[in-house]
């Protein structure tokens, strides 16, 4: 796919940014059907190709009508980021782990990481969903957000810390993520 410029004027809520032109459609379109865990092929340029992923993507979501597995994004890392790690993204765009302690930002959390990365690399953020490469968690267990990313069943006490559910674990190895919103324990 051709590379074309962006539109200065056009401020993207999440990274990346799609050019604004049928590439940029049928990037955005792939990234659809790759989150979906849809089949992506290759695509020309043009009218025929945005119709095509479209076809694709329909067919992504057909296949997915029990309800997709998973919510995933990924994310440049602003520090090294563990596997299953509780991920926050900054004002930045970056994303980093996630903290129950004193800071609201840092424990709105956006999901878990699928897999490691080194800080400047990418890494997958599971935003809800299943999540299968985990070992030991207690089924039906609540996990909650602790210090440094980590998680927890047994939830925080005490004021200054936010009680942040991440997720359930279904089997020792799954946890189903779908993070809440913060709560500030007083």
């Amino acid at each position: 796919m051709t590379t074309e410029p962006l539109n200065p004027a056009v401020q993207p809520r999440f990274q990346p940014r799609y050019a604004e032109n049928t590439s940029g459609i049928i990037a955005g379109i792939v990234a659809c059907i790759d989150a979906l865990g849809g089949s992506v092929t290759s695509y020309p340029s043009n009218t025929a190709g945005i119709i095509q992923a479209l076809i694709d993507l329909h067919e992504a979501l057909q296949a997915s009508s029990l309800g997709p597995r998973y919510f995933k994004r990924e994310f440049t890392a602003g520090e090294a980021i563990p596997a299953h790690a509780v991920v926050y993204v900054a004002s930045n765009g970056l994303a980093y782990k996630a903290d129950n302690a004193t800071d609201a930002g840092k424990a709105t959390v956006l999901g878990v990481a699928q897999e490691a990365a080194a800080a400047g690399l990418l890494v997958t953020v599971i935003m809800q969903g299943m999540v299968e490469t985990f070992s030991g968690l207690t089924t039906g267990d609540e996990y909650y957000l602790t210090l440094d990313g980590g998680l927890t069943t047994t939830a925080p006490t005490g004021g200054g810390f936010y009680l942040v559910a991440i997720g359930q674990a279904v089997s020792p190895t799954v946890l189903y993520v779908d993070p809440q919103l913060p709560i500030l324990l007083t």
